[in-house]
């Protein structure tokens, strides 16, 4: 592996610390917040932190150093987090993605100066104008990149021996009989990954520790000195209040640039611990309460055998990693392969059948291992929607700055998996239509008051599976669509005929035909009638369907319903004339042979089927798609119940159904051109080309005007 594959994993990190970090300030500005959050937003900086400097990334370290400080401040309560804190915290979030996007290469670095600033003064108490005249910049770099905390360490080291400061008031001439120590060797390479030695002798200092001796006697000329390596070492004596385990916690993620090392005495010269060999702590010892002082115990000042000699060298044990990064690349050839597989098995079953093996017990075993195999791979790819779905706040905060509203965000089933690809191409048509909610939906707040409304707006978020697919709706709590407005504004531009007559839906779709707006004026936002069609095409491209509902008043949804995975699903094989098709098993309730009494007429082309009391429409696929010598009789023919998202049931005349297993879905736009009855196209086991029916698109479409197909 190269630095350029490493440096992609620091990237990837890079990402899972920054949504982790989101995650907590999230919690904060909800009040929702522990000590752990703001552990873990801690955490999640210093991550980023300490993979900047190892790459070069010097602006990304020197902002984060700066970042760091002010949440190392908040974590040891000595700053308040306030709401106007937890808001300069969001800002200082969105300007760390910046960063790291430019340390990527996809963007420029961002002018941080006024963050800068503002982070410097919240951390020193001030009004976030900027840092005292009088106090050095704690991000000025020094040649290796580090930042130069030298001229704070003696003022450190004297509040740590109890010259000034609270510590020295805790202390006493005998310590407590419960008191231990804690000895600390700082290697070469202790702040090449961005360590911050300083903050670790704080958080022990915050712990009630006392430093009994700061050993410098491996400090060199300052010809040799390099800002990188690590000199110094220490002892600190620790109450006995604080666990072994607290105090490891400090340098969880230092690794093996820090040696500790615990005893009762100061006879063990950190300096003496040699690099890699890390002394394990001793069980953790529970805190003594009032009843178990007044028993004789041992102290974990009392000396061992052992201890006389020095402490024990051994290694921790290290846990097997539970997860291992993939590259994508990879991860798609094996998808391709399983495909491969997929049609291989179908094509090997086809055969067999013609020569009447189609039933031997290794067939259906066979059947079952592609199946595992098949589900496992796509297992690969999922990935929850939290990821799309934890972008949002970003775009609301900057949404507030340019239009004044401000949305509340409530999000339902963040924990839904979709396929990874499926991810990546929905996070733009989310985009778009977030903006569209929160510009043309959510009303300002005067007018929100006068309405009796909250003058919050809400956005509302939900994903969760149906039968094989995912619905994603998004939702606002605004004004709604205006039918009228929207019908005019149509006519007017000739997507529609005056006298059409439209349902509310065909109207509402409306709004992704091109050039198509609404808006009063041109923003920077929205307004200029582009991005709802290419919303609509997005989301076809994905196999997806998009349907609306609205009320004056109340607000709109949009509902998104998009296919688990693009590339292997279910489906029912059915002849049509001289086609075979595809109808995806997701959509499928169930098949019949209708009885002449349970069929109706309605009007002069068009039948019903009456089916437990309801009637659906019967539509025929081999009028739908032009095949050649398809049967016209329902009740000679088989018919297929289908459900569809927002457009309801309907019964599919086929002539008869053929199987019904696993295909390969390959994309139609790649190799022709899109289709809009066709959702794509496989392989059957004939090594035929059999196309994917769009039931969506075709129960839409026998219900619906053409002005409606042309227009959307």
């Amino acid at each position: 592996m190269n630095d350029d594959d490493i440096q992609q994993i620091f990237f990837v990190e890079c990402e899972e610390s920054l949504e982790a970090a989101e995650a907590g300030l999230d919690a904060c500005k909800a009040g929702t917040h522990d000590d752990e959050t703001i552990n873990a937003i801690f955490r999640a900086v210093h991550s980023i932190k300490g993979g900047a400097g190892a790459f070069g990334h010097e602006k990304l370290q020197a902002y984060t150093h700066c970042f760091e400080n002010l949440l190392g401040e908040i974590r040891e309560g000595k700053i308040e987090l306030k709401p106007h804190l937890v808001d300069l915290l969001l800002l200082a979030l969105d300007c760390l993605r910046d960063h790291v996007e430019a340390a990527r290469g996809h963007a420029d670095a961002p002018d941080d100066s006024d963050l800068i600033a503002r982070l410097e003064a919240a951390q020193t108490g001030g009004d976030e104008a900027g840092p005292p005249a009088n106090e050095a910049s704690q991000d000025e770099a020094t040649e290796g990149g580090q930042s130069d905390d030298f001229a704070d360490l003696d003022a450190l080291l004297d509040e740590l021996t109890g010259d000034t400061g609270p510590s020295s008031a805790a202390s006493s001439d005998t310590p407590p009989s419960d008191d231990w120590l804690v000895h600390i060797r700082a290697h070469a390479g202790a702040m090449g990954n961005g360590g911050e030695p300083l903050l670790w002798l704080r958080e022990l200092a915050a712990m009630g520790g006392t430093c009994e001796v700061c050993h410098t006697g491996d400090i060199p000329l300052l010809h040799d000195l390099n800002v990188n390596d690590g000199y110094l070492a220490w002892t600190f004596r620790m109450p006995g209040t604080v666990s072994r385990d607290d105090v490891a916690e400090i340098f969880d993620f230092v690794g093996d640039d820090v040696a500790l090392a615990y005893g009762a005495d100061a006879d063990i010269p950190p300096a003496q611990l040699s690099h890699k060999e890390v002394v394990a702590p001793p069980p953790t010892e529970p805190v003594p309460s009032e009843t178990s002082k007044a028993k004789p115990s041992p102290s974990p000042e009392a000396p061992s055998a052992p201890a006389e000699k020095g402490p024990e060298r051994t290694v921790p044990a290290q846990q097997g990693s539970q997860s291992v990064r993939i590259d994508l690349a990879k991860l798609d050839a094996l998808i391709d392969g399983v495909g491969e597989l997929v049609i291989a098995q179908a094509m090997l079953t086809q055969r067999l059948a013609n020569e009447d093996f189609a039933h031997i017990e290794e067939l259906a075993l066979l059947d079952g291992l592609v199946r595992d195999v098949q589900e496992h791979a796509m297992a690969f790819r999922a990935q929850p929607i939290s990821s799309v779905f934890g972008r949002v706040p970003r775009l609301l905060r900057e949404l507030a700055g340019n239009t004044g509203k401000h949305v509340k965000l409530e999000v339902l089933g963040e924990t839904t998996e979709l396929d990874k690809t499926v991810i990546e191409r929905l996070s733009e048509p989310m985009t778009h239509l977030i903006r569209n909610a929160v510009d043309h939906g959510i009303e300002p707040v005067e007018e929100r008051r006068a309405a009796g409304k909250d003058p919050e707006g809400t956005l509302t978020l939900s994903a969760e599976q149906k039968a094989g697919r995912i619905v994603i709706n998004i939702g606002d709590d605004g004004r709604g669509l205006d039918r009228d407005k929207l019908h005019a504004k149509a006519v007017s531009n000739g997507l529609v005929a005056d006298d059409a007559q439209l349902s509310d839906e065909e109207i509402y779709q409306l709004v992704f035909a091109p050039g198509l707006s609404t808006a009063k004026q041109v923003s920077n936002i929205s307004g200029r009638g582009v991005g709802m069609d290419v919303v609509k095409q997005n989301v076809k491209d994905l196999g997806g369907r998009i349907t609306i509902a609205s009320a004056p008043g109340k607000g709109t949804t949009f509902t998104l319903a998009l296919p688990l995975t693009l590339a292997i699903s279910d489906g029912m094989i059915v002849q049509v004339g001289d086609q075979s098709l595809v109808i995806p098993l997701t959509h499928v309730i169930e098949s019949l042979r209708p009885q002449e009494g349970e069929l109706k007429g309605l009007g002069t082309a068009r039948q019903m089927l009456n089916v437990r009391g309801q009637f659906v429409p019967v539509i025929s696929l081999g009028e739908m798609t032009g095949a050649l010598d398809y049967e016209t009789d329902p009740c000679a023919g088989v018919l297929v119940m289908v459900d569809s998202e927002g457009f309801g049931s309907a019964a599919l005349l086929v002539d008869a159904i053929t199987d019904q297993r696993q295909f390969v879905i390959k994309s139609l736009d790649a190799h022709y051109r899109s289709v809009d009855s066709v959702a794509g196209a496989t392989i059957l086991g004939t090594g035929q080309v059999a196309l994917i029916v769009d039931v969506d698109y075709l129960v839409q479409s026998s219900a619906s005007p053409a002005p409606l197909t042309e227009a959307a």
